[in-house]
């Protein structure tokens, strides 16, 4: 995909719109191994795990490909199967069911994660993020990472299974060597895998203690229901861990992400501090351009013919639903590379599209409004306490984000609500 844009949307922002290449690290290489051009006009790539598959760089292309039912993802989760990842994730885990199953196990879970029933948990995460933020600021060295965007999504999991808050920092680590995902070291990713894993499933089973007003118990109840007979407790366990996994360590990479960012081009966190932007717009954009990892989605094999552009793709071939470049299409978004929370007509792809859309997605965007907001209200002299260039990253295949953020929280504060 060209990165040779217009500047339209750079020219009408109400402040300088850097670059994502401007800010040291943020931006995301490319998450296979190389690319080249197919006789059909398609981009093809090599996948880490050695495989061929077509790239579809183009925002409508993606969109096309989401929307197909037929497209597995199931098979190619399996042992030497097409991957980014150095290792398969359960089949049960909702991002790799195929229909039916997976229609049932959405609607299964639908009601909690609708957005009526995510706008009531506000409240809660304001008062979590205001407590992480009380702590932020008693302490000599603030770290926006550890003390409040790795702390909030743990904790808010925490409270929708119905377990202890104690559990968060245990979960949360698991959660983000899981999704770190090192080439060089998966015996980690297994253990990890097996001991939070093992810890849902025990969850799930009754077997570790959980109250009667969590998902757990609503789930353990609802799959009674003679129209989910089913889900077992197998696809329970598996979409309890795709909420362990995305609504923990997802949501904190978003929020460190978006808070780099704008920390790094202090003009950005000050249009939003004083009203020329604001939080949402800024996650939208960074949501645009950022996915978690190096890749942002997951490779499918086509069960049936997709014709895209004017090019059918036979069954059997191995897809790849680049939506990070989709989200830069310069068809679609004037000047894709600039980060301008002003932008209209956001349409970003980052929380996918057609079935397999981000069950979560209601959560994780209050999530990172409401943390943001309470950020920027309670410390609009903000800073980063040491150059861009010298913050720690990890960089995974799966979670890409900053280690920790030293901040200057500065003078002014405001009173919280």
């Amino acid at each position: 995909m060209t990165t040779t844009t217009s500047t339209a949307a750079a020219d009408n922002a109400v402040f300088p719109a850097p670059s994502v290449s401007d800010i040291p690290l943020l931006d995301t290489p490319a998450p296979y191994v190389r690319e080249w051009a197919g006789a059909d006009g398609l981009t093809r790539i090599e996948l880490p795990s050695g495989h061929e598959a077509i790239s579809l760089t183009a925002y409508d292309h993606v969109k096309t490909l989401m929307l197909d039912r037929t497209a597995s993802r199931a098979l190619c989760n399996v042992d030497g199967g097409p991957s980014f990842m150095p290792t398969n994730w359960a089949p049960e885990v909702l991002i790799n069911l195929d229909a039916p199953v997976h229609g049932i196990v959405r609607e299964f879970v639908s009601h909690e994660f609708s957005a009526r029933a995510i706008a009531a948990l506000a409240p809660l995460i304001a008062e979590l993020t205001n407590a992480a933020l009380d702590d932020l600021e008693a302490t000599a060295e603030p770290d926006l990472v550890g003390q409040v965007f790795r702390v909030v999504p743990a904790r808010m999991v925490c409270r929708l299974l119905g377990v202890d808050d104690a559990l968060a920092p245990w979960m949360n680590e698991l959660g983000r060597r899981i999704q770190l995902a090192p080439r060089d070291d998966v015996p980690l990713i297994e253990r990890s895998w097996i001991e939070l894993y093992g810890w849902v499933r025990r969850l799930v089973a009754g077997q570790e203690p959980f109250s009667d007003d969590g998902l757990v118990a609503t789930y353990r109840r609802r799959a009674a229901q003679p129209e989910f007979a089913v889900v077992d407790d197998s696809l329970i366990a598996g979409t309890v861990m795709g909420i362990v996994l995305g609504g923990d360590n997802n949501v904190a990479t978003m929020l460190t992400k978006t808070a780099y960012a704008a920390l790094a081009e202090p003009e950005l966190y000050r249009s939003v501090v004083h009203g020329d932007a604001t939080v949402e717009g800024l996650v939208e954009e960074i949501l645009r351009l950022m996915p978690l990892g190096t890749p942002g989605s997951f490779p499918r094999e086509l069960t049936r013919p997709l014709e895209v552009g004017g090019v059918e793709i036979p069954a059997g071939a191995i897809v790849y639903p680049h939506i990070n470049a989709a989200n830069r299409d310069p068809e679609v978004f004037d000047s894709p590379l600039r980060i301008d929370p002003t932008r209209p007509g956001r349409r970003h792809l980052q929380y996918g599209y057609g079935m397999h859309r981000c069950m979560g997605s209601a959560l994780a965007q209050i999530e990172l409004i409401t943390v943001l907001d309470a950020v920027v209200m309670r410390l609009p002299d903000l800073r980063l306490a040491v150059p861009p260039e010298q913050i720690e990253w990890d960089l995974g295949t799966g979670l890409r984000r900053p280690v920790r953020l030293p901040v200057v929280v500065g003078q002014n504060k405001a009173v919280h609500r």
